[in-house]
C-alpha cells in the first residue's frame, strides 16, 4: 500500500515542476511590455512638439460631378461624300438662312485651282488698297492707331475661336499696313503687278467654271462640321416629360452614322445640357438658378441656368436641365462631356478640421459663450484665433478672412494643428 501511494504522490510532484517553469516568463514578459507602453504614452505626453501649417487663401467650389448630353435642334447638311470641300465658315459660326457655309468641288483638280486662286485675289485686293492709299495721303498717326485696335481686335477673337472673322480681321491687318507703307510705293510697279494677276485671276476662273457648286444653309443656326448620329435623337422635343428611364434609352442607343451630311446646323440661341443626378442631389436645384458649368476635359466654363429638374417619386436619381446660350467652336462639336456643376464658389483661408477648437469665453453681461476657432503660434505665445466657416470640405475648412478684425484669423498666421496645453496666450517653450 504505502508502495502505492508513493507512486501515486510522485507524478502530482512531477507536473508542478513542469508548471511554474513556464508560466513565469510569461507572466514577466507582459508585465514589461505593459511599463514599456505606459512609459512610452508618459514620455509622450511630455514631448509633444508643437506643429503648426500657414493660413493659406483657397478657392474651391461647391459643385457636382456628372456626364452631360446636349439636346439640341439640329439640321442636317446633305451632300455627297465623294465631293470635295473648301468650307467658307468655321464651326461654331452664325450663319443666316441660305448662307454660303461651303463650295464643292467636282474633283481634285478643281480643289487645287481654287486654292491657287486664294492668295491670288487677296494679293490683288492688297494692291488696290497700295495704290489708292499712294494717292489719298493717309495719315501715318491715325493708320498706326487702327493697326493697334486691329491687332487688339484679333487677340480677343483668337481667343474667342471665331475662325473667319480671325482671317478677316488677319486680312484687314495686312491691308492696313501696306496702306502705312504706301507713301514710298512705286505706283508704276503696283499697276503693273496688279494688272498681271488680274490676267491670271482671269484664266482661273475659266478653268473653274462648271465645276463649283455652292453649299448654303437650309436655315439659321450655329454651324458645325461634326455630325455624330444624335442630330434627329436628343432633340428639344424629347425633353418634354423626359423620363429617367427614356434618358437612358435615347443615351445608350447607337447612333446611325453612315449618312452622308456635310456639316450641321444647331438652330436656336439656346442649348440644353441634360445629366442624372441623385435626388439628394436634386433638392439643391431649381427652375430659373442661375450656375455656372465647367466642360472639365475641354477646360472651358460657361454661365447656365436651371430649364428644369424633373425627379419621379420613389426614385434614386433625377435629371438635371441646364439652359445655356454661349456658343463657340468647341462647344458645338459636344454631345456627351463629363461636367462639374458650380452652384458656388468660394475664397477664404484654408484650415484643416484637426486644428478647429471649442473655447469658452464670458461676454460683456457675464455669459459663457463657445467660441469656434484655431488656435495659432505668434512667437513664443499661443493665441485663440476665432474663424466663420465658408465651405467644408472632406478634411478641412474654408473660412473668412478679415482684416479688420485681429481676432479672426489672417493670411499666414501659423495654425496649431499639434501641440499640448493649448490656452490662449500661454507661453510656449522652444
Amino acid at each position: 500500500m504505502q508502495h502505492e501511494a508513493t507512486q501515486h504522490i510522485k507524478p502530482k510532484q512531477k507536473h508542478r515542476r513542469r508548471m511554474l517553469p513556464n508560466g513565469r516568463p510569461v507572466f514577466v514578459i507582459v508585465t514589461a511590455v505593459i511599463i514599456i507602453l505606459l512609459g512610452w504614452q508618459v514620455i509622450s505626453a511630455f514631448s509633444v512638439t508643437t506643429e503648426t501649417t500657414p493660413a493659406v487663401q483657397v478657392t474651391v467650389n461647391d459643385s457636382i460631378l456628372a456626364d452631360g448630353w446636349f439636346f439640341r435642334d439640329e439640321t442636317a447638311i446633305t451632300g455627297s461624300t465623294g465631293d470635295t470641300i473648301k468650307h467658307i465658315v468655321y464651326s461654331g459660326e452664325r450663319v443666316q438662312q441660305n448662307s454660303a457655309l461651303a463650295v464643292v468641288y467636282s474633283d481634285e483638280q478643281a480643289l487645287m485651282l481654287s486654292r491657287e486662286l486664294t492668295p491670288l485675289e487677296n494679293r490683288i485686293a492688297l494692291l488696290d488698297t497700295a495704290l489708292q492709299s499712294a494717292t489719298d495721303g493717309a495719315d501715318a498717326a491715325k493708320l498706326d492707331q487702327m493697326i493697334i485696335l486691329q491687332l487688339q481686335q484679333m487677340a480677343a477673337q483668337a481667343k474667342s475661336g471665331t475662325g473667319s472673322a480671325l482671317s478677316s480681321a488677319s486680312n484687314t491687318l495686312r491691308t492696313l499696313a501696306l496702306r502705312r507703307e504706301a507713301g514710298n510705293a512705286d505706283t508704276a510697279a503696283i499697276t503693273a503687278e496688279r494688272d498681271a494677276l488680274l490676267l491670271e485671276q482671269s484664266s482661273l476662273n475659266a478653268q473653274l467654271a462648271g465645276h463649283t457648286t455652292q453649299l448654303t444653309a437650309p436655315t439659321s443656326g450655329y454651324f458645325s462640321e461634326v455630325v455624330d448620329g444624335y442630330e434627329d435623337v436628343l432633340t428639344l422635343d424629347t425633353l418634354e416629360d423626359l423620363s429617367i428611364a427614356q434618358f437612358h434609352e435615347l443615351t445608350e442607343s447607337q447612333p446611325d452614322k453612315s449618312n452622308t451630311s456635310l456639316g450641321k446646323i444647331i438652330e436656336g440661341f439656346s442649348w440644353y445640357l441634360v445629366s442624372e443626378i441623385t435626388a439628394e442631389d436634386a433638392n439643391r436645384f431649381s427652375e430659373g438658378q442661375s450656375l455656372r458649368v465647367n466642360f472639365t476635359q475641354a477646360s472651358l466654363e460657361t454661365p447656365v441656368t436651371v430649364h428644369a429638374v424633373l425627379k419621379e417619386r420613389g426614385a434614386d436619381t433625377a435629371l438635371l436641365v441646364l439652359e445655356g446660350t454661349e456658343f463657340n467652336s468647341e462647344m458645338v462639336s459636344m454631345r456627351q462631356q463629363p461636367i462639374e456643376i458650380i452652384l458656388a464658389t468660394y475664397t477664404g483661408l484654408k484650415v484643416p478640421k484637426k486644428a478647429v477648437r471649442i473655447q469658452e469665453s464670458t461676454n460683456s453681461s457675464g455669459e459663457t459663450v463657445q467660441q469656434t476657432g484655431v488656435f495659432i503660434l505668434s512667437g513664443s505665445f499661443q493665441k485663440f484665433k476665432i474663424i466663420n466657416t465658408l465651405f467644408e470640405a472632406d478634411d478641412f475648412y474654408v473660412v473668412e478672412q478679415s482684416a479688420t478684425n485681429v481676432d479672426m484669423l489672417v493670411e499666414q498666421d501659423q495654425i496649431i494643428i499639434r501641440g499640448k496645453n493649448l490656452q490662449n496666450n500661454m507661453v510656449v517653450k522652444q
